[in-house]
């Protein structure tokens, strides 16, 4: 079978995804080759996926979460940053790192979060400018979207929302790895000098919160997660929100359904986290000998756990490969599985829900304006440009 998911142009639109349904189709895992190392198991079924994913003891995080990423980087941050983490260590930073998520805690956000997301949509959607309105709903509105939520929350000078937008993005999907370090570096710097403000003067806010809850985290530790929250809360929903709008745009009738019946929102944004799954794949290092859909796996090898491949598994979705806003029961992995699953899901399908609570009140109709342009990653993926004609409503 010709494997192949290293190649930047296979991510630059969706035959990455042909190349996983035929490694489903394969008995056991799938051995893929690596060109400057020592190769990977591929994991693309449901329930392998859940299978590695929601074992930590036989499937390690320590060693680094993506492929392509820097072992030594992740020896760093090994059991102080909670993605790069095993228990017990982990559960440590989680319940600190977790303790502004929680349902409790997210409906003291609600409508800090909801506003936030209208303010931004009544910026860039013209109310009643007499005739469609072109824009890229990636950059004027997608991309904006986590940013300012998760800047607001954690109360940044405005000044600087888009610069933090810039290294969040850079850290992440910047195919050069000095410049992924580089707006790393800039991050912990930011966030250095945030945290000892708010331990002088702490407020109402994300960052305030997390002090009020880590007393066993370092300084160092809690900059580490406070970046990982950023990077999470950003690139998510971005995707998620692209990719759902790119949907609607070429299938305008799925927009006029879901204006005709808000009901379908919980159902929609669902399906849109299930049908866009940014985080395409999960790394985990085997630690003991243990087998994987038949197949044995020897501790020191890695095994890639492929979400959006799971996802898209007819042995649990019905049609996979159609996008339906009242799928039930959905339970994709979008947000991952087992211990390390995302901390920040609820205010993830929070945003979501805000944002097409707000365009189906003022946008009549959707369309494409142009060719939508995908980014080339093989950990986080989505749009990275979509230009649309909409008709306010």
């Amino acid at each position: 079978m010709d494997l192949d998911l290293l190649t930047p142009e296979v991510f630059s639109g969706h035959r990455f995804l042909d190349q996983l349904a035929a490694v489903r189709a394969r008995p056991g895992l799938t051995w893929h080759p690596e060109p400057d190392g020592p190769g990977f198991w591929v994991a693309a079924r449901y329930d392998d996926v859940a299978t590695v994913l929601g074992d930590p003891a036989g499937f390690s995080s320590r060693a680094g979460i993506r492929i392509g990423g820097s072992g030594d980087a992740a020896d760093l941050v090994a059991d102080r940053m909670m993605v790069v983490s095993d228990p017990p260590r982990h559960g440590r930073i989680r319940r600190v790192v977790g303790a502004p998520f929680t349902p409790a805690a997210i409906r003291l956000w609600h409508d800090r979060i909801v506003a936030g997301v209208t303010d931004l949509v009544d910026e860039v959607v013209a109310p009643g400018a007499g005739g469609p309105q072109v824009l890229d709903a990636v950059q004027d509105l997608a991309r904006r979207l986590p940013n300012q939520v998760i800047c607001a929350m954690m109360n940044l000078p405005r000044a600087d929302w888009p610069l933090i937008g810039r290294l969040t993005t850079d850290g992440l999907d910047s195919p050069d790895p000095i410049d992924r370090l580089d707006a790393n570096a800039e991050i912990f710097g930011y966030f250095a000098d945030l945290i000892a403000e708010r331990r002088a003067r702490p407020g109402d806010d994300l960052i305030s919160a997390l002090l009020a809850a880590g007393g066993e985290l370092t300084d160092d530790e809690l900059i580490l997660n406070c970046s990982g929250v950023l990077t999470g809360a950003s690139e998510t929903v971005r995707y998620s929100a692209a990719g759902a709008l790119l949907e609607f745009a070429t299938r305008p009738e799925l927009w006029a359904a879901l204006r005709a019946a808000p009901e379908l929102l919980p159902t929609t944004v669902e399906e849109i986290l299930r049908w866009t799954s940014p985080g395409l794949h999960a790394l985990r290092t085997v630690t003991r000998p243990v087998k994987v859909a038949g197949t044995p796996l020897a501790p020191g090898e890695r095994v890639t756990a492929w979400l959006c491949s799971a996802n898209r598994d007819p042995a649990v979705f019905a049609d996979p490969d159609t996008f339906r806003p009242d799928r039930t029961p959905n339970r994709h992995l979008a947000f991952g599985w087992g211990p390390h699953v995302c901390v920040g899901s609820r205010v993830a399908r929070l945003e979501l829900t805000a944002l097409l609570t707000a365009l189906t009140g003022r946008v009549r109709t959707l369309a494409p304006a142009g060719e939508p342009v995908w980014s080339t990653g093989n950990f986080i993926h989505g749009l990275t440009s979509l230009p649309v004609r909409l008709s306010p409503a």
